[in-house]
């Protein structure tokens, strides 16, 4: 009798935990999460110039999962830029992307995250201006890119999980305006949390 009630207490003890630990799985399709950390544009500074290339990033990512390892994603990048007072050299990239999302679970609540997509990333640029030089202005320029991230994520209650993210694109600017273009590299490193409904 004992080592019956043994084997019952067994049994539902591993029914609830089984059902704890895939209940984050249950989730609705549809999530929303906002994120903030470190943003760097890989500009190329010029000499005895105040110059800003890491600031403060905020990302915003609104999804659909289609299926349990694929989502549809859309996504808003921003990279606050860390304009100077006498001299300075920054860049501030606001980006818009679509995209998808490809989960590979690594435990009940846990998965890796791999994403990638296009997205149409506006740079300003506030070019290096000396003492007695005419500023002039922020110069804007707008290019669509492909990008690509990777995460990890913890489901840590039936609507809400939280992930570290990195992500990767490039952007355009100028120098001057009617200049010619070059090519940066864009990096976001951050922190986020997001609700599943």
């Amino acid at each position: 009798m004992t080592t019956i009630r043994t084997a019952l207490a067994g049994l539902a003890l591993g029914l609830a935990s089984n059902a704890f630990a895939q209940a984050p799985n249950l989730a609705a399709a549809n999530y929303i999460g906002v994120e903030r950390g470190t943003g760097k544009v890989s500009l190329n500074c010029p000499a005895n110039t105040d110059c800003s290339r890491v600031d403060v990033s905020h990302v915003v990512r609104a999804g659909h999962r289609f299926d349990p390892s694929w989502a549809f994603e859309v996504t808003y990048r921003h990279i606050d830029a860390d304009w100077g007072f006498l001299r300075s050299y920054s860049a501030e990239l606001t980006s818009f992307g679509l995209g998808a999302a490809y989960t590979l679970p690594m435990s009940g609540s846990v998965g890796a995250l791999v994403r990638f997509g296009g997205a149409s990333n506006g740079l300003k640029l506030q070019p290096a201006v000396g003492l007695l030089d005419q500023n002039p202005g922020t110069i804007s320029t707008t290019a669509v890119k492909p990008y690509l991230g990777f995460g990890l994520s913890w489901q840590f209650a039936r609507h809400w999980s939280t992930s570290l993210n990195a992500d990767w694109t490039r952007a355009d600017l100028r120098e001057t305006s009617g200049g010619p273009k070059q090519t940066v590299t864009v990096r976001t490193l951050g922190a986020g949390i997001a609700f599943n409904f």
